[in-house]
């Protein structure tokens, strides 16, 4: 079964990445967690690591979770971009929307995106991170099963 190394945090809202990494790291403190507080930024981060070598983010990145209401970039448009990437149709990650938005057409929409992995309400709790994490170990060992 594969472990959950590398969580890669995306969110305008600095003080939810700090509490989110501090989560993170209470449930496994040997995850590293990237954050990024713009969209932009995620991408350009995403398109600078060499194509095809071990250390492409792209290849050492497990699960992203994403903000949908950024400025600049939303959580929609980050997705549809990074979807068109030749990396991430080689090795998809696990995407989930991690956002205070209760608002149906949001979650609605998350959800009919094709690499949307799942949606998440703020607030980020362990309980959550664990599901997440266990998930994705599940899926990793179904894979290689």
């Amino acid at each position: 079964m594969r472990e959950i190394n590398h969580i890669v945090l995306i969110d305008d809202n600095k003080i939810d990445c700090f509490v989110n990494q501090k989560i993170i790291s209470i449930i496994n403190k040997n995850i590293i967690t990237k954050i990024f507080n713009s969209s932009v930024t995620a991408l350009d981060y995403f398109n600078s690591t060499p194509i095809g070598s071990e250390t492409n983010a792209l290849f050492i990145t497990d699960i992203i979770l994403l903000d949908i209401n950024m400025p600049v970039m939303n959580g929609f448009e980050f997705l549809n971009k990074l979807s068109e990437m030749k990396e991430f149709i080689k090795n998809p990650i696990k995407v989930y929307f991690l956002s205070s938005s209760n608002n149906e057409e949001d979650i609605t929409d998350a959800l009919n995106i094709e690499h949307c992995s799942g949606y998440i309400n703020k607030p980020l709790t362990k309980e959550k991170i664990n599901n997440l994490i266990k998930i994705g170990q599940e899926l990793t060992q179904n894979i290689n099963s």
